[in-house]
């Protein structure tokens, strides 16, 4: 039995190692008719490359991160990066042609040009919010509701909004969540709502109608309080504007809860925890493949209780989520630190 959980864990930590160090385009779809077909073929894969790459660097950066690299984004630059273009179904027929296409990156290319160019990035895809809505009117009040207007809006354009998550609103999700609450600015439930949606990132909306007004404070529930986030004013509320609104001010706001600063290096000192030499291998190969570890070294290497040294780039809070991504758990306390498999 252990021969085969060594080999599980060993198949696991090596394909997910892979699959994070590559990413893969949507398949666009190319038809046109020209004379001058290979020409033609290569505008197209341009605007395909372009596309392709932006919507791959959007989620790794702040926005003003974001603007700095797309100011310097040519044909050249994301050739750089391109692992792979694949051309399926091609067809030629005298000056009409078809063909559909996908473009696979290098990640690990990406961070470090990142990091070369100090620029500082976010390591691991964004997070999603569950988002609490309380429509506060003159005459009624819908917090979890499927009476509600906000989540009406949402429920019928779910697909715009991959970082929302909204509730079942069911009866259970009343009694977690309550007007107090949003009175108090302090969820008493808070346990019970992330053990039950297993979301910690919680985004809460108030909106105040008044007679001829909407009044709408959007708040991240951080350390027990609500951080206010965003306020909007509408005489005739616009659902489209606010959540699109908001759903990129509460992406970004957790962009910048964790982004990488590439110019802050950082040595850490842990003992890594393993049943055998094996499991300590591709340990050590999770830690290798890290994009903000820049180096590891060994201090001394036992049976199951190895030291290695660690520099990294960024703080220890982004470290320790990065490696929880991977299946490793880094503990530190008292500088004191220890590395073992989930």
């Amino acid at each position: 039995m252990r021969i085969i959980r060594y080999i599980v864990i060993a198949w696991f930590l090596t394909n997910n190692i892979f699959a994070k160090d590559l990413y893969y385009s949507d398949e666009f779809e190319i038809k046109f008719k020209s004379e001058n077909i290979k020409l033609k073929k290569e505008e197209f894969i341009n605007i395909f490359k372009h596309a392709s790459f932006k919507k791959l660097i959007y989620p790794l950066l702040t926005d003003d991160e974001y603007e700095r690299v797309n100011n310097i984004i040519t044909i050249d630059l994301i050739n750089n990066f391109l692992f792979s273009l694949n051309i399926n179904e091609e067809k030629i027929n005298n000056n009409n042609y078809s063909s559909k296409i996908q473009l696979t990156y290098d990640n690990s290319k990406i961070i470090n040009y990142f990091i070369n160019n100090n620029i500082n990035f976010i390591p691991y895809d964004p997070e999603r919010f569950l988002i609490i809505i309380f429509d506060q009117k003159l005459f009624s009040e819908k917090i979890l509701s499927k009476e509600n207007d906000f989540y009406e809006y949402l429920f019928l354009n779910n697909l715009k909004y991959e970082y929302f998550v909204t509730p079942n609103l069911d009866i259970n999700d009343r009694y977690i969540i309550k007007k107090e609450d949003f009175l108090s600015k302090k969820i008493q439930n808070y346990e019970q709502l992330v053990d039950k949606y297993k979301y910690k990132n919680i985004l809460l909306v108030h909106s105040i109608s008044e007679l001829n007004s909407v009044n709408i404070n959007s708040y991240v529930y951080k350390n027990n309080n609500f951080e206010l986030i965003d306020s909007a004013y509408f005489s005739e509320i616009d659902y489209e504007l606010f959540f699109n609104n908001l759903h990129h001010k509460a992406l970004n706001y957790w962009k910048n809860n964790n982004i990488v600063d590439s110019s802050k290096i950082t040595n850490l000192t842990c003992r890594i925890k393993t049943l055998n030499l094996i499991e300590l291998k591709k340990i050590k190969e999770i830690i290798k493949n890290n994009n903000i570890i820049k180096k590891i070294n060994a201090e001394s290497i036992s049976y199951n209780n190895s030291t290695y040294n660690l520099i990294y780039y960024g703080n220890l809070n982004i470290l320790i989520n990065s490696l929880y991504k991977d299946k490793l758990e880094l503990k530190s306390y008292n500088d004191k630190c220890s590395i073992k498999i989930l």
